[in-house]
């Protein structure tokens, strides 16, 4: 609305995310994600505000839901159950620590895509993830400038394509002044 361009392209929101992209202003936060392993491929999907920036791995650490306390000792093939109950009193008084501390057993897991693969169904598991800030429709957080940035980047990109379409040369202008204005 801002350059009185139609919102007919159904390409819109991939350029938006593009020039989201190239702006590279990224807000993430720390997320908690709790889900259960899909038993038919040992798989968990992993939110879509997970995004893997800069080469960096959007995921910190993978728990089991139960607590890995020895379950034979010295003394009984059965475990030592006041260990399970000093175990969780301990985890019971860390309950308010901060988000890096995640209780359970630390999973091993390979990511492949959007996807953790574990090599067996640990049932339950607990997952610390950098994710992007989003609202309420899912799409990034951005601040009035950067909406203008995309706003310019998508206007850039529509009147280039119509300077193409047309061979018409004062579109072509207005396009690089477009370009002008998004990269600064």
């Amino acid at each position: 609305m801002t350059y009185g361009i139609e919102l007919e392209d159904s390409d819109m929101e991939e350029y938006g995310l593009m020039a989201w992209d190239y702006i590279g202003n990224k807000n993430r936060k720390l997320y908690r994600y709790c889900t259960e392993i899909d038993p038919l491929d040992n798989s968990v999907t992993l939110p879509c505000n997970a995004l893997d920036l800069n080469g960096d791995s959007c995921v910190e650490l993978v728990t089991a839901s139960w607590e890995d306390w020895s379950s034979v000792t010295n003394t009984t093939n059965n475990g030592d159950l006041s260990t399970a109950y000093t175990e969780h009193f301990i985890e019971g008084s860390k309950y308010f620590e901060g988000p890096y501390y995640m209780s359970g057993k630390v999973l091993h897991y390979e990511k492949v895509g959007d996807k953790l693969y574990f090599t067996h169904n640990y049932g339950k598991v607990n997952i610390l993830y950098k994710g992007i800030l989003s609202d309420e429709d899912g799409l990034p957080e951005i601040s009035d400038k950067e909406a203008m940035a995309i706003a310019t980047y998508i206007a850039y990109i529509l009147k280039f394509k119509e300077a193409l379409r047309t061979n018409n040369g004062d579109t072509l202008k207005m396009s690089q002044i477009l370009y002008q204005q998004w990269a600064k």
